[in-house]
């Protein structure tokens, strides 16, 4: 029971045995979004109901990350090794795997509230079982379902400043809160189980998301090594990425508040934000190029040109990677204290007497995040913090993060003080012509992902003086040989409704629609499109009587092509400048050369026709001798043994060409 220590055992058998003795078969598991879930104990328990048809078992989570299964051939060729490079020594989530095949067993169910992107578009089961909530909802969701066990991965109780007490690390986003509702809520008809599973490779945090050993029932501490961390590689920046993280970057205030999603959007904030801070004259250089100032007003009125002299303060529900770069980079340096009045005196520059020696002040954090999860680099710096750079990043509850209503952690007040000239940056795949946003499910109700927490943070941006939601979407996505406009007339599905517009960007400039009438907003919205699709759009929206009939687009808007792009960042590029992978890549330099050259053939072979032609330039591309001796050494064809074999040789050679390899 609380208060007491827990039961400390290496067998993750007889952790499962004691959960059952406790709460008996029926069981609904409640763990971690991402990387917090404790795989032995998750993939114990789950065995023990394949093999007892009696246990009843409801697995309700988000985000159950599994490595990639690649297609047969060239992918395979070249991705097992990757996979195997990466996540070979790191155990499998097994249910996450079966509901993956379509072999979970009749007696266990999953539900999730966020998707790996992408991997249940065509998963019947999955879908209907998807639960829809926003992320400072989902512990109310959790408690609702009956969860009566939850699981955690934490880093063990072994650091001195924290003594008798575990870290919640990178996952305390709905455990924190979760813990203290269930124990509110348990009796003795009613009894829970929280289980803490140790992994040594788990960055200690202490602050808020340090908790004593006692709030556990059981400790999991296996005599087998520690696995390590499950990693999300970086993915490359392209060009229009770069130009639209270039453009958040002018909307940042100095002194403000930053939050982030993932992605390489969002890594292509961090880059022009750093380069910003770190090489000023280069970015003012885009910036009178691209006409910021002139074009889109709002990036003066909202935004900066100069360095962060005041610094920024991060306050994400994702601590993604790049908040340490900031850190890194001088730029995440504005200190948040937990106390409303000292904020508030510290915003306002009041030098009262006694605040400079205030030991409130030694509590100042420049980062609030509600998880974490990236690369296998970003875990290697988290575990090279100094004791002091870590004291500065406090993880801490979601629904202290994601909006403004009082919380155990911080009151509406305080939250208000320290989120100064907040700025909620986060993507989206599509935006309608009136404004909203297209981000996490088609037009047919499949869930790519979830909603998460972008609808908080739009609505707090709203709430929160000068603060701005802005919205980074492409202007196009291409499936096959089809090339289709990202910003369309209308959608039948939305994750922000259109009464929350604020700003839109793509790597064609920024949309300012907060307060505008719906023809401004059309019209501001036809003006980032890719100009191959602005002249249907604007029809559609005079057809509707949205846009007046004798409107014709300017020239100065009709230049949006991908040759503009390029012809944006060109120069600066060939300085090394705005790259594909600024902050490291998981990829060797060969497996790099070899992946672009796969990407040119699923775009040379996207048709029937594409395919013929390919297979017919394949057969005449020549063995490839010794100019890709290394290529088709990383991808076993160096010998080929088989009719196959000699084929895929001759395939990777066409794309090595095609890419200009």
């Amino acid at each position: 029971m609380p208060g007491k220590s827990p039961q400390r055992v290496s067998d993750s058998g007889v952790c499962v045995d004691q959960v059952i003795q406790r709460v008996g078969k029926k069981i609904t598991l409640g763990l971690p979004l991402g990387l917090g879930k404790p795989i032995h104990f998750a993939n114990a328990l789950y065995q023990r109901a394949k093999a007892d048809p009696s246990l009843e078992l409801h697995i309700v989570t988000a985000l159950s990350l599994v490595a990639p299964e690649p297609s047969a051939g060239l992918e395979k060729r070249f991705m097992d090794p990757f996979i195997e490079r990466l996540y070979g020594d790191i155990p499998e989530l097994e249910y996450a795997r079966d509901v993956l095949a379509h072999n979970l067993p009749d007696n266990v169910k999953v539900s999730e509230f966020f998707f790996q992107a992408g991997n249940f578009l065509d998963n019947k089961e999955q879908q209907q079982r998807y639960i829809c909530t926003n992320y400072t909802h989902a512990m109310r969701d959790l408690i609702a379902l009956g969860v009566n066990v939850v699981g955690q991965l934490v880093a063990p109780d072994t650091d001195a400043d924290y003594p008798q007490q575990f870290s919640l690390s990178c996952n305390p986003d709905l455990s924190l809160d979760l813990f203290t509702n269930l124990r509110a809520a348990e009796t003795d008809a009613n009894p829970i189980a929280l289980v803490a599973e140790c992994n040594t490779n788990l960055p200690f945090f202490g602050r808020d998301a340090a908790l004593p050993v006692n709030t556990f029932d059981l400790v999991l501490e296996t005599k087998e090594p520690d696995y390590p961390l499950f990693s999300v590689p970086q993915t490359p920046i392209s060009a229009s990425d770069h130009l639209i993280g270039f453009y958040a970057s002018c909307l940042l205030k100095d002194g403000g508040t930053l939050q982030v999603g993932i992605g390489s959007l969002g890594s292509a904030l961090i880059y022009s934000t750093c380069l910003r801070h770190q090489n000023n004259a280069v970015w003012q250089q885009l910036y009178r190029k691209l006409e910021v100032a002139e074009r889109f007003p709002v990036a003066d009125k909202c935004g900066g040109r100069e360095p962060f002299s005041k610094g920024l303060y991060g306050c994400s529900e994702m601590m993604v990677d790049g908040f340490i770069y900031l850190m890194e980079a001088g730029v995440l340096t504005r200190q948040v204290y937990p106390d409303a009045e000292l904020q508030e005196q510290v915003n306002e520059g009041r030098s009262e007497p006694g605040l400079a020696n205030d030991a409130r002040l030694q509590q100042g954090v420049v980062m609030h995040g509600g998880f974490y999860l990236g690369p296998r680099n970003f875990y290697k710096k988290l575990a090279q913090l100094t004791a002091e750079q870590r004291q500065l990043i406090c993880m801490s509850s979601v629904n202290y993060i994601n909006d403004l209503n009082d919380h155990r952690f911080g009151n509406q007040r305080l939250k208000v003080a320290q989120r100064v000239s907040g700025r909620f940056i986060n993507s989206a795949m599509q935006c309608t012509l009136d404004g909203a946003a297209v981000s996490d499910g088609l037009e047919d109700g499949r869930v790519l992902s979830g909603v998460g927490g972008q609808y908080n943070f739009v609505a707090m941006a709203h709430e929160l003086e000068d603060a701005r939601s802005i919205l980074t979407i492409r202007s196009t996505r291409t499936s096959g040989a089809k090339t289709s406009s990202n910003i369309v007339f209308s959608y039948g599905h939305c994750t922000i409704p259109r009464h929350l517009r604020d700003i839109v960007i793509t790597e064609y400039g920024i949309a300012d629609l907060r307060g505008k009438s719906d023809e401004e907003v059309y019209l501001a919205l036809i003006r980032i499109a890719d100009s191959r699709f602005q002249r249907g759009l604007l029809e559609q929206a005079q057809d509707a009587g949205k846009v007046n009939t004798n409107f014709e687009l300017p020239a100065g808007w009709q230049n949006n092509t991908p040759a503009a792009i390029g012809h944006s960042l060109n120069e600066l590029q060939q300085q090394d400048l705005f790259p594909p992978f600024p902050f490291g890549c998981e990829f060797t330099d060969d497996e790099l050369k070899i992946g672009k050259a796969l990407k040119q053939l699923k775009a040379d072979t996207s048709t029937r026709t594409g395919k013929l032609l390919t297979l017919l330039r394949a057969l005449l591309s020549g063995t490839g001798g010794k100019d890709y001796a290394s290529l088709l050494q990383r991808m076993q064809l160096d010998n080929t043994d088989s009719v196959g074999t000699w084929l895929e040789r001759r395939l990777l050679i066409r794309g090595l060409k095609k890419a200009g390899l």
